[in-house]
């Protein structure tokens, strides 16, 4: 991960992901940064969880809050246990946590136990993805809101029509990984242009709901049909923050280096200065750009917004990369 934000750019970075209740998540997220985590991004989702699940959980359409945390990545799994030791978080009636390393598995290693499928499409699509998933396998999601980059081909009044998008995060087991993908992408694949895109990524560590899921072996999979093919290999999520009202910047940088689209989320950045009920008055105001892209492509984009934000000490910026399992268009541009 190379950043301006964090003090030491060149230590491997991990990436603790927790999704709690609204206020909950706020002290995991306190407490992690005074265990090491280096700084907080917190953003507001929508929760679904299964209908068979439903009257012990009551998470049903709640408010759920999301709280991304890069942590030197050899103190990640250590935090992570920490957390679940103070908050429970292992029990399925406080959320959920994961941790990404973005490491590459060799060939020679297990495979990761549970998978991250994400899903970016337009606003009011959410709901869908999590339906057409569910037809396949139960699983709960939470949903964020975000912007798509401007499409630039439609103005009014002289100005870029900003799409508005959501993102739905699915975490599941491994080996539920290809019903659900094919699922999501039978339901949701359409001719039409900009539809979206369907992506997975591999997670090292999972703690919360799914450790009462049912293991693998519990269920058969009778569709043998084929997954749907990639639109192409090896390719890297790169998670690009800055200040709010500077993605535009990032936007045009990525579509010089070749990149087809981005993504953007609003976050709260807080750390371990952010104290009391006035803290996200003073808070950081930030926003996450992702794109899904080559390596090569990355390392351009990479290289030309270090160049660009070098000697701006007043635009910090962050960036890091996690590697892609399967990604695809839901549309056939």
């Amino acid at each position: 991960m190379s950043t301006h934000d964090h003090p030491a750019p060149d230590q491997p970075i991990s990436f603790l992901t927790i999704i709690a209740h609204h206020g909950k998540a706020g002290h995991m997220a306190r407490f992690a940064l005074e265990n090491g985590a280096l700084a907080a991004y917190h953003s507001y989702a929508h929760g679904t969880v299964p209908g068979h699940i439903l009257s012990l959980l009551g998470l049903s359409g709640v408010r759920r809050e999301l709280v991304t945390l890069p942590v030197p990545r050899d103190l990640g799994p250590q935090l992570l246990d920490r957390l679940c030791q103070e908050f429970h978080i292992d029990k399925e009636t406080n959320g959920i946590a994961f941790l990404q390393s973005g490491e590459m598995k060799g060939p020679d290693e297990p495979p990761s136990e549970y998978v991250l499928i994400a899903a970016v499409v337009n606003e009011g699509d959410g709901e869908y993805v999590v339906e057409s998933a569910r037809k396949s396998h139960p699983v709960g999601a939470s949903i964020l809101r975000a912007l798509g980059s401007a499409d630039h081909s439609k103005k009014t009044f002289d100005f870029d029509i900003i799409p508005q998008k959501e993102v739905v995060l699915i975490v599941a087991k491994s080996c539920y990984l290809d019903k659900l993908y094919k699922a999501i992408y039978e339901e949701m694949a359409s001719e039409a242009p900009g539809r979206g895109i369907l992506f997975t990524m591999a997670l090292d560590q999972v703690a919360g709901m799914l450790d009462t899921a049912l293991d693998c072996d519990d269920e058969e999979d009778s569709d043998n049909s084929p997954v749907p093919q990639d639109t192409a290999s090896g390719q890297n999520a790169l998670l690009i923050m800055t200040d709010r009202g500077h993605s535009a910047e990032i936007v045009v940088s990525v579509e010089q280096c070749g990149g087809t689209g981005a993504t953007i989320i609003h976050f709260r950045r807080t750390d371990t200065g952010s104290r009391g009920w006035y803290g996200p008055l003073g808070d950081l105001e930030k926003e996450l750009v992702l794109t899904i892209t080559s390596p090569g492509t990355a390392d351009c984009i990479t290289d030309e917004l270090l160049r660009s934000f070098k000697k701006e000490t007043d635009r910090p910026l962050s960036i890091g990369s996690l590697p892609v399992m399967h990604f695809i268009k839901l549309s056939g541009e």
